[in-house]
């Protein structure tokens, strides 16, 4: 690695966030400047898919254009596709690193960590420039990367991986999760659906995520895509004086399941609620079962995903 000037952070220079940890480091070695926008951590398996890798390098991407820094691990597959995607678009992306600067794991990695500094991100670490990765620095990693973030999103993480740790210790400091739906046949991404079942939530595109930041009035974030305008109204035609005014559109039938927990969300979003929120208040049920009935519903096709929101509310589909 090329020498860059790395600073060591302690006191009261250490970040706020990270002095929320149960534990806060004594000191950390930062190298480049920490963002001061909103950051969200993009997480995932060093064993991806083809499908993941593009994936997370899109949604970091999107992610970075909206002003939002990535954050993540430095390691092999998830992770280095999340901070190539923040690249991609001229963004800011932080390596939140289980090794020194000079260190660097995996050493594959090295370039990308030096373009990540000098793109105007950081490569941040607990440990001093020469210290090389140990087995005991990964989960005190990941600790850090979720204390730093607003968010973390887990792309593809095995039953057991280093990401669903990240996943615990984002439930730990009450940072909020995603999980992106993932193929239930490919063990590389079977914990999405254990995490969303302990209350992650559903990551279907960038636009979910922003719309949490924007819930929790972090930033006046720009949208990944600007909705096409409402076509202009058509006016009704005019009635003849003493005309039948025309009948109203038949009532749709509203669609039933044998599951009842399933039909229970129906029955609510036939009543009007869309929302999980609301279908709660209405059903009794917890948000992570709802989230997996919604889920549900929509892969058999019974629900679609509202365009403006396509993780949280959903309209009926029409027959």
């Amino acid at each position: 690695m090329p020498e860059l000037p790395v600073e060591v952070l302690s006191g009261a220079k250490l970040p706020s966030r990270a002095r929320e940890l149960p534990r806060p480091p004594e000191r950390l070695y930062l190298c480049g400047e920490l963002p001061r926008v909103p950051c969200v951590a993009v997480v995932g398996t060093r064993s991806p898919t083809k499908e993941g890798v593009a994936y997370a390098r899109h949604l970091a991407g999107a992610l970075a254009r909206a002003g939002v820094a990535v954050l993540s691990g430095g390691a092999e597959g998830i992770d280095t596709a999340a901070h190539l995607g923040a690249l991609d678009v001229g963004g800011v992306t932080v390596v939140v690193a289980p090794s020194g600067f000079e260190r660097p794991f995996p050493e594959e990695n090295a370039e990308l960590f030096e373009q990540v500094v000098r793109a105007g991100g950081a490569f941040l670490s607990q440990h001093a420039p020469d210290v090389p990765a140990r087995p005991d620095a990964f989960f005190a990693r990941n600790a850090l990367l979720v204390a730093l973030s607003h968010a973390v999103v887990v792309v593809e993480a095995p039953w057991r991986s280093g990401a669903r740790n990240a996943a615990k210790q984002a439930r730990r400091m009450g940072r909020t999760l995603f999980v992106v739906p993932h193929a239930p046949w490919n063990r590389r991404g079977s914990g999405w659906a254990l995490e969303l079942a302990l209350g992650a939530r559903l990551c279907n595109g960038p636009e979910d995520v922003l719309d949490r930041l924007r819930e929790q009035n972090l930033h006046p974030l720009a949208r990944v895509g600007a909705p096409a305008p409402a076509p202009a109204p058509v006016p009704a035609p005019a009635r003849e004086e003493g005309s039948e005014p025309p009948p109203p559109p038949p009532a749709r039938p509203v669609p039933t399941h044998p599951d009842p927990e399933l039909r229970a969300v129906l029955a609510a979003h036939a009543a009007g609620a869309t929302h999980p929120d609301e279908i709660a208040q209405r059903t009794g049920l917890s948000i992570p079962r709802i989230q997996y009935a919604l889920l549900t519903l929509k892969l058999e096709g019974v629900l679609v995903a509202a365009p403006s929101n396509p993780g949280g509310s959903v309209n009926r589909r029409k027959h």
